[in-house]
Order: C-alpha cells, then sequence, then structure tokens
C-alpha cells in the first residue's frame, strides 16, 4: 500500500475535477478535497455519511464525515484520477453526481446545478493508508464502575488495564466504513464467539476491526490471524455503513473488551483516517506512543503452532466438529 497526496483543481468550466494520482495499486487510499460555495438562490448541500461520488476509473469518493475517501478497490483501473461527470442535456458541460449510501441520486452539483459550484481555487488534500484497529459498537469495555459499551466511553473516562490498573482515555477515535464499496477483507469485523479464546475469554461474543490486535499467551495477534469460519469468522452481517470506534490512553496498553486483552491504539499516521483526527491536533498532550515490547502476528502462518492448536481445540469444543489445524 502506497501514501498519496493528491492535489484538486477544479476547472471553471462546468465544475469539473482534475487531478492526478500516479500508480494507484490495490488497497491505496486516496483522501480528496470537495468544497462548495453555494451561491444566492441555490439549494445548499451538507454531506452525510456514506455519500459519495464516482471516480473516472469506476471508484467511489465516499464521504466519512470529514472529507472524501477512496480506497483502490481491486477491479479499479489505476493510474491517472478524476471524477466521473455526466453530460447535461444540451450544456456540453460535466457535473458531478452525488449518491447517498443507498445508491439514489441525490445532489448534481456543477453545471446541471448553477446555484451549487465547487470553489475553483486547487486544494492540496492528503492520502493514508492505514489499518483499522477498532471496536465494532456495543463492545463492553471494562471500567472502575463497570463495563461500558465503548461508543459511550469519552476522553478522561477511566478505563481498566489488563493489568487491573485504572487509566485515563485520552483520545476516542472514530472510523466510518462503507461495506458497499470497501475490500470485505479490510473492513468487515472479525467475530470472535465467547469462549473461542479460553474459558470465559471473550465473555461474550467480540467484534473488532480485522487488524486489531488481541494477546494470546504472551503474542500480539491481529483479528484476522485468528479466523478459523467456525469460532472466529468474519461478520458480514453488518450495516451498509457502520462507525468503528478506538480506545487511546497515554500509551500503548492492554484494555479489556469483553473480558478480552485488546490492545489501544498505537499513535502513528493512521490516526489521520479517523473521522474526527482533527480533535486529537487540539489535544493539549499529542504526545508519541510507542508500542508495546511483544511479539505479534498479522497472518495466520506467524501464529506459533501451539495457540493455533489450542483455538481448534476450543472451536472443536464451542461446534461440537472437529477442526484442522494447519502445521
Amino acid at each position: 500500500m502506497t501514501t498519496h497526496v493528491n492535489t484538486i483543481t477544479w476547472a471553471e468550466t462546468g465544475g469539473t475535477l482534475v487531478g492526478t494520482v500516479e500508480e494507484l495499486s490495490a488497497g491505496d487510499t486516496v483522501s480528496l478535497a470537495l468544497k462548495l460555495n453555494a451561491t444566492s438562490g441555490g439549494q445548499s448541500y451538507t454531506p452525510t455519511i456514506g455519500d459519495y461520488f464516482l471516480l473516472s476509473n469506476g471508484g467511489h469518493a465516499i464521504y466519512n464525515g470529514t472529507t472524501w475517501v477512496y480506497t483502490v478497490a481491486a477491479g479499479d483501473a489505476t493510474g491517472n484520477l478524476s471524477v466521473a461527470g455526466t453530460s447535461t442535456g444540451s450544456n456540453s458541460n460535466l457535473a458531478i453526481l452525488i449518491y447517498n449510501s443507498s445508491g439514489s441520486n441525490i445532489y448534481t452539483l456543477g453545471a446541471a446545478q448553477p446555484g451549487i459550484l465547487p470553489s475553483y481555487p486547487s486544494t492540496t488534500s492528503p492520502g493514508y493508508t492505514y489499518d483499522v484497529i477498532c471496536f465494532y459498537p456495543g463492545t463492553l469495555i471494562a471500567t472502575p464502575d463497570g463495563e461500558k459499551a465503548v461508543e459511550t466511553l469519552r476522553a478522561g473516562d477511566l478505563v481498566l488495564t489488563a493489568a487491573g490498573k485504572s487509566a485515563p482515555v485520552r483520545w476516542m477515535g472514530r472510523q466510518t466504513v462503507s461495506t458497499r464499496f470497501a475490500d470485505p477483507l479490510r473492513v468487515l469485523p472479525i467475530h470472535i464467539k465467547a469462549g473461542a479464546l479460553a474459558e470465559g475469554v471473550p465473555a461474550r461474543d467480540l467484534l473488532v476491526s480485522p487488524d486489531h490486535a488481541l494477546l494470546i499467551d504472551g503474542v500480539l495477534i491481529q483479528a484476522a490471524a485468528l479466523v478459523n469460519g467456525v469460532s472466529i469468522f468474519r461478520e458480514a452481517n453488518v450495516p451498509v455503513t457502520f462507525t468503528y470506534h478506538h480506545v487511546e490512553l497515554a500509551d500503548h496498553s492492554l484494555i479489556l473488551a469483553e473480558n478480552t486483552p485488546a490492545e489501544t491504539f498505537v499513535d502513528n499516521v493512521d490516526r489521520m483516517a479517523f473521522d474526527n483526527w482533527a480533535e486529537h491536533e487540539a489535544l493539549a498532550d499529542a504526545s508519541a506512543i510507542t508500542e508495546m515490547d511483544l511479539p505479534r502476528a498479522k497472518a495466520t502462518r506467524q501464529v506459533p503452532v501451539a495457540i493455533r492448536a489450542h483455538l481448534a481445540r476450543r472451536a472443536t469444543a464451542l461446534s461440537g466438529a472437529p477442526i484442522a489445524t494447519a502445521a
């Protein structure tokens, strides 16, 4: 994956977007600027999370609450990137069509609707590739006052670490994803059944993002590396658009999510893909976070054989059917 910086220029005739991003690859992410200026008598438009517009290579730029983000899918053409437009009848200029998350055309920007025009000055907006390290809504996090749903936590709230200590939340991140266009392997949550890791771990079914690591026998193992299709699997029964929630402490720690030691966020550029990343920039203390000195397994082949065998036995016990374990 590659990080891109995209310069967007609005041509003054018809509001056509002109922008180039060279050498795109599947999985790359580009953040696009779409600045609107509603003139007198025109209809105003405020984007909603999940709205999108089409790109010339068949991709979709989706609004995440802060900016428009395009992640290159495996079937998308690569190379130069520009917005896709539509002819406006007798007007040869192109207009930009905005769709909502259900696929309905809700606004037309540019020549077809003169009251809504792009702002003409060029703008530069950085694009980022990132790994989602978050909890699915409803996940219960241990706190000194009992378990609380992750989406109800706020900066300053206390949570319990796996070591039994109380620690204040430094920042709560939100990251909206759309399953309509994104690669399912990157965004669908990993569903870990109650008891899949150990007796009472998790205490209830736990859903985390694919790259979120859990501590098992001294190893941080990213959830996608644990998938066995039986006790741990990708959960496809989710809304088209949903929001992941992430917990950041002052250091890289392990907190208890459904009684499972799960990592907090590691400080890096990935933060800037979150819907509310600007809030972090405003923090009085935004010092860097160093990753815990623990081995990390990002793929199934990196998971120690003993752990794989243990998880297979747990899956067999939960399902009643034998589970094969790769050597």
